[in-house]
């Protein structure tokens, strides 16, 4: 009978040592699982963030390409409104506040591009072009003859192209940060589908850890089994 009894205390105490343990590991689980994950998220929102900001610069060079394009048509209704001394100066400010718009939405790529730690060169180059395009277009009009159509169509033609560059020039900025979103999306994927696996393959390995220790307490238990007698 003490043996029974002693073997039963054993028993409860080896038991009380097991429970423990499985707490311990499971607590230790959930904290490197949310370990695990909150690092996994972190990755991914930086990740996301670049993606937006490849996405909002993107945004900012069309915002360039409208608003010039908004410039030259304003330039060309100048021209054509030179004997209208009303209509002249109306599209003069149209033509000057197109030519802010530009230069802003360029400095709002410009800063997009340094958040993210992408050089900006090729911005600079745009702002540079723009500055001398809109110089061009400045000492075109200090040639035109008020009131005199002839005037207007002589100027045009001297100038006529000069907004051709830096057009193909935003065009191409933007199309290559069209395609550093799109890589970067493509980059991120897989590497997303290899973080949750990570997550998965740490509760499968801690699940499989408790499940052979419980194994081997139970069959340690059932060998130490005492008999009925006392």
């Amino acid at each position: 009978m003490k043996k029974f009894l002693l073997h039963l205390f054993r028993s409860a105490n080896s038991s009380a040592v097991f429970i423990r343990f499985v707490i311990t590991m499971t607590v230790i689980s959930i904290f490197g699982g949310y370990q695990l994950s909150k690092l996994i998220s972190g990755m991914n929102n930086y990740s996301l963030q670049s993606t937006d900001q490849l996405l909002a610069i993107e945004e900012n060079l069309d915002d360039v390409a409208i608003s010039l394009g908004s410039q030259i048509q304003e330039w060309k209704d100048m021209l054509l409104r030179i004997d209208n001394e009303t209509l002249y100066q109306d599209h003069r400010r149209a033509f000057l506040d197109s030519t802010i718009k530009v230069q802003a939405a360029l400095l709002q790529a410009k800063t997009g591009m340094q958040n993210i730690g992408m050089k900006t060169d090729s911005i600079d180059q745009l702002r540079y072009e723009h500055k001398e395009l809109v110089s061009s277009y400045l000492k075109a009009q200090s040639m035109l003859a008020s009131r005199n159509i002839k005037s207007s169509q002589e100027v045009d033609r001297q100038i006529r192209g000069v907004d051709r560059n830096l057009q193909q020039h935003i065009s191409l900025l933007k199309s290559d940060i069209e395609y550093q979103a799109i890589q970067n999306i493509n980059r991120n994927m897989p590497a997303l589908g290899k973080q949750y696996l990570l997550v998965g393959l740490l509760g499968t390995i801690s699940l499989l850890v408790m499940s052979l220790l419980g194994f081997v307490f139970v069959t340690g238990f059932e060998g130490r089994k005492p008999g009925l007698a006392d």
